[in-house]
């Protein structure tokens, strides 16, 4: 049997719903009245007129209802071709439920007008970092061509190593980039998860930190006898205080100091990175963790690894809550700052599951 439109929409299934309400009490009343041997076919004839006339005024009671839904669709559909920036009318003298859609679709705007504002600036900060390195090594590069066999050596290396530096540069921030990407789809920015001692992914950023720390610093790492079994990503930890001695190095004076501690609480591992630098000012610790944000460059020196690009603690942030952990900052200007990283510790059953010989050597907590 074939379904014609209007029974489709609300109107007309509300006004089909109202005819058989009312009709069946009708039909009810009848019998109870006439009884059932009072009943006859002639009686059938005032039901030919009544019908009709049910559905003709239920089909416009029902049209009256969703009068405010009627408005609200056709307000909506504006949307597609209006500012984002604007909203719906939100009417007091509407129906609770329509006034309660109105103010869910503005909210709902609010949070897309948001998420775009973010994009918006992402993408442009984005391009901005990405065309800094490019027009350096453009700029370079064309020097070399016009110069061609008649460059001296000491510009060439100079060329060369700017164009290296760059491009490395570049990678770095297409990494970071990717990083957050994958982040922001809900993909997972970790890869397989192991039970490692956390002392393991510290001793690996001390042996590069005090490598290539200035001798002006003193940089020391502070870690306890036993281990403090995680179950985490190696690599990606590494990349976590790595990026926060960095940062901490980067903030101190000459005749400062970095340390880096570990210890446990409860069933927490706590790691600190504390710094006797400059500090960070109360408006910039709100953002630190947002993407591209930087502090003030003057105040801050890049003699580790060359110009930042404004994401590592916002990857940072990431990798940490994927490992489901927390990461805070305390810091006062000219005093220093210190950052605090908390991760789960693994459970004995990780742990079981991971060995006898991991299960032996379990840590005592302090």
């Amino acid at each position: 049997m074939p379904r014609f439109k209007w029974s489709n929409t609300v109107r007309g299934r509300m006004a089909i719903v109202m005819t058989v309400s009312n009709i069946v009490p009708i039909v009810i009343c009848h019998v109870v009245l006439c009884g059932l041997h009072g009943f006859n076919l002639v009686d059938l004839l005032w039901y030919i007129p009544l019908f009709p006339a049910l559905a003709l005024i239920n089909w416009y009671l029902s049209g009256v209802i969703i009068v405010p839904l009627t408005e609200l669709i056709s307000s909506t559909n504006k949307l597609a071709s209006m500012d984002i920036r604007q909203r719906l009318d939100v009417d007091q003298s509407d129906s609770s439920e329509i006034l309660e859609l109105r103010k869910a679709f503005n909210r709902l705007l609010n949070r897309l007008e948001e998420s775009l504002n973010i994009q918006c600036q992402f993408v442009g900060d984005a391009s901005h970092e990405l065309r800094t390195p490019l027009t350096s090594i453009q700029g370079y590069t064309k020097l070399l061509q016009r110069r061609g066999g008649n460059i001296d050596q000491q510009l060439l290396g100079e060329a060369l190593q700017t164009i290296s530096d760059e491009s490395g540069r570049l990678i770095r921030l297409v990494s970071d980039l990717l990083q957050l990407a994958r982040a922001d789809a809900g993909q997972p920015v970790i890869a397989q998860k192991n039970i490692i001692d956390l002392r393991q992914a510290l001793e690996g950023v001390e042996d590069t930190v005090t490598v290539i720390a200035p001798e002006q610093i003193e940089v020391q790492f502070i870690l306890p006898q036993r281990p403090l079994w995680v179950l985490a990503d190696l690599d990606k930890l590494k990349q976590i205080f790595l990026n926060l001695t960095n940062n901490a190095i980067k903030a101190t004076q000459g005749g400062g100091k970095v340390t880096v501690t570990l210890r446990s609480n409860n069933n927490e591992a706590i790691v600190r990175v504390i710094d006797t630098g400059i500090g960070i000012a109360p408006a910039d610790q709100q953002r630190i963790f947002d993407r591209f944000y930087r502090v003030e460059r003057s105040r801050t020196r890049s003699r580790v690894y060359g110009g930042g690009t404004g994401l590592g603690l916002a990857i940072a942030l990431a990798i940490v809550k994927a490992h489901g952990g927390s990461i805070e900052l305390e810091s006062e200007l000219n005093k220093g700052s210190t950052f605090t990283v908390r991760l789960p510790l693994a459970d004995r059953e990780e742990l079981r599951k991971a060995g006898k010989e991991v299960e032996e050597t379990l840590p005592v907590l302090e």
